[in-house]
């Protein structure tokens, strides 16, 4: 039996209270229970302190380090039991990952992997000496995941071995986000507040038309932007109404801006799941997951005629809609779900030699 010590900003047995009161979609984050689920493997993880007096130290100790640490300090003897450490996401492998690349026992003789989301995308963005220091800080760590194959080269280019590296194929729980039995009465709908998102576009694409367009968001994601009058706004709702809303979607819209990582995917594949018709910015990343015409329609970056296009298509075209829908939910059940997404990793956790 493999024995994980999974470092999470979340802790692990209250995420699962959490899951049995309908608050998350899966047992633990991310679907990462289906190690533990479908391979048998072992998992624990470490709390943060509750005590407000240690909570004021480790708040300064992070924020000068600019990383969590308290969790791997609290979790070091688990460390010692396990065969592996696996972070989610790269802030919480970030101590880890410096620890066994200075020897540091008991980091130092259990393998690290780095399950990463905006790394590459920090990568890129960074200057060059924050780059180096982005760099030492994960040296230490075995394997680092990311979310699209095209990051790939960003890794490489700073000289981070390709042996060290794989593009694991992200999923989302299919077994929670599912088809509804009501009618698809919302129109067009857009969720989501991650920094990718291009909402500006999108307002530009249905501004003067009878399109409607509900969009769930944050007020500060629709700062300094002009809110046309038939966009209805609704802020941030429960994880039970949004997928409500996934089900009764005719088509989920998620424009977004071009960046290393699959920005939107999330949102992109629950919609998917939840047998929905969608429609993406076919950027580099999201073309990993979605192909136009067979399971989505894409629609270049920044450009809204083609959003009022393609969205004035849809509208009238409940067969495409319906057709994309089904081919979507497909590929979710079949290939872009948590459980391959976790099996897939194992493997090649196991065929590298890691443990």
């Amino acid at each position: 039996m493999t024995r994980a010590l999974v470092l999470s900003e979340h802790a692990l047995d209250s995420w699962s209270s959490r899951y049995t009161a309908g608050e998350v979609p899966a047992p633990l984050p991310y679907g990462v229970n289906a190690l533990a689920d479908d391979l048998g493997w072992r998992l624990a993880g470490s709390r943060r302190a509750v005590d407000p007096r240690w909570s004021r130290l480790r708040d300064v100790v992070e924020h000068r380090a600019g990383f969590p640490v308290e969790q791997t300090l609290r979790g070091a003897g688990e460390a010692r039991r396990s065969d592996l450490v696996l972070a989610l996401l790269e802030q919480q492998g970030a101590a880890a990952a410096l620890s066994r690349r200075a020897k540091v026992p008991p980091y130092a003789s259990t393998p690290l992997v780095v399950w990463s989301c905006w790394l590459a995308d920090d990568l890129r963005s960074a200057d060059p000496d924050q780059r180096q220091r982005l760099k030492r800080r994960f040296d230490g760590a075995d394997l680092i995941t990311h979310l699209s194959r095209h990051e790939t080269e960003i890794f490489t280019d700073l000289g981070i071995s390709e042996d060290r590296l794989f593009p694991v194929t992200y999923g989302v729980s299919h077994e929670y986000y599912v088809p509804g039995d009501g009618p698809r009465d919302i129109e067009l709908l857009a969720v989501g507040q991650d920094r990718g998102r291009d909402y500006g576009t999108l307002f530009d694409a249905v501004r003067g038309t009878d399109l409607v367009l509900d969009v769930v968001c944050k007020p500060e994601n629709l700062a300094d932007l002009d809110v046309p009058d038939n966009v209805r706004v609704h802020g941030i709702i429960p994880l039970r109404d949004y997928r409500r809303m996934l089900q009764r979607a005719q088509v989920v819209v998620v424009p977004t801006r071009d960046l290393a990582y699959p920005t939107g995917s999330s949102v992109a594949l629950e919609s998917a799941s939840s047998g929905a018709c969608v429609a993406v910015t076919g950027t580099r990343a999201m073309r990993d997951y979605f192909s136009d015409g067979i399971d989505s329609r894409l629609v270049d970056e920044g450009d809204a005629a083609g959003w009022r296009d393609v969205l004035t298509e849809l509208r009238g075209d409940a067969g495409q809609r319906e057709r994309l829908g089904a081919a979507a939910r497909r590929s979710v059940e079949t290939r872009l779900n948590a459980r391959h997404m976790w099996t897939e990793l194992a493997g090649v956790i196991r065929e590298r030699g890691i443990i």
